[in-house]
């Protein structure tokens, strides 16, 4: 059976005004920034018709969480104001999760009720969830990625007065990683380093997100792209002190080499730059510093790259060897002499 498809929370706007406002929200899905920004949302709304402090409530979920008693505080009426607002957090915590259904059918009208919910829905046709879809109380988070999350990080970029070009997203979005709460904290640095309005390059803006002073994910990658062993080790050593996990590691240089396999065919082909840096799903700028990997480019060393890889990956999840030791095996492996006979097994 298919899974069902629910509400997404980019339906919130609907139910946001004095007028509008739901007695029960429940947000739910992968993406903690989005049900994050939509709580503080609800908040703004709410704030003002609260007639105290006591009006607002917070719990945080866990298994010995008395959900009956939070629901009995819901039905009491305010202090003062219109409104009470109540949020629980991390519902996906707690073992009595049906005993929200009764509340769902008859919610108080003077309480708003936000519940968070780290993660999906796994069975909707579940008590509470089917209540609360039904009631169209509940509305998930589902994280975005690709020209998608490209396209949020230049609109949100604007509206702190900051012009970002699309391409020059993704490559940021390539050294950060995915997650929103990150790259909204890159958009502050480029604003504090871009002072006097001038435009910024994307070396520039890959420079500033670099997890490191001294270098980024992009300096190790070149390294590595021009056969460079021991600046490779120089930088790789650097990005680990710095606190880079290996495993952030082992991902982009799978993705550069998965990168430089699709420009060596793609050039066999002979397609532009443009549309390569499109069909690949990169960034221009990362597609260009792929094509630089020279050292790279044969099927043979391709091959020899994913062994080595695959060796790294498994080095880190079934053996406690040290990710520095790692990290050496995978850089002496991606670099080494490579047997070209067809008969190497």
């Amino acid at each position: 059976m298919a899974k069902q498809s629910l509400p997404q929370i980019n339906q919130l706007s609907k139910y946001l005004t004095k007028e509008t406002l739901l007695p029960i929200y429940f947000l739910c899905g992968e993406d903690s920034y989005t049900i994050e920004q939509a709580v503080d949302a609800i908040e703004k709304v709410v704030s003002p018709l609260l007639g105290s402090g006591f009006d607002r409530d917070v719990f945080s979920g866990d298994k010995s969480f008395e959900l009956n008693q939070v629901l009995d505080q819901a039905l009491s009426f305010p202090f003062g104001g219109e409104k009470r607002l109540i949020e629980i957090k991390n519902f996906e915590k707690l073992t009595d999760k049906k005993s929200l259904s009764g509340y769902v059918k008859d919610p108080a009208s003077f309480t708003v009720l936000v519940i968070t919910q780290n993660g999906s829905v796994s069975d909707a046709a579940k008590e509470p969830y089917n209540l609360l879809i039904e009631r169209k109380y509940l509305f998930e988070a589902k994280p975005i990625t690709g020209s998608e999350l490209a396209d949020w990080f230049v609109r949100l970029a604007k509206k702190k007065n900051l012009d970002i070009p699309e391409d020059h997203a993704r490559a940021v979005i390539e050294v950060v990683g995915e997650n929103k709460s990150l790259l909204e904290m890159q958009i502050q640095k480029f604003i504090d380093y871009s002072n006097s309005g001038k435009k910024l390059t994307v070396e520039e803006l890959v420079k500033l997100s670099s997890p490191t002073k001294e270098y980024s994910i992009f300096d190790f990658i070149g390294s590595i792209g021009k056969g460079d062993k021991s600046k490779s080790l120089e930088v790789g050593f650097n990005l680990l002190d710095s606190g880079v996990e290996i495993v952030f590691v082992i991902n982009m240089v799978a993705k550069f080499i998965m990168t430089v396999a699709q420009i060596l065919d793609l050039t066999r082909q002979r397609i532009s730059e443009n549309e390569g840096a499109r069909l690949a799903g990169v960034s221009y700028y990362y597609y260009i510093n792929c094509k630089k990997a020279t050292f790279f480019m044969s099927d043979t060393r391709l091959h020899n790259a994913s062994r080595a890889l695959l060796n790294a990956d498994l080095a880190v999840k079934s053996s406690g060897m040290d990710h520095k030791t790692v990290l050496q095996m995978l850089i002496s492996e991606l670099l080494g002499e490579v047997a070209t006979s067809p008969l190497q097994n």
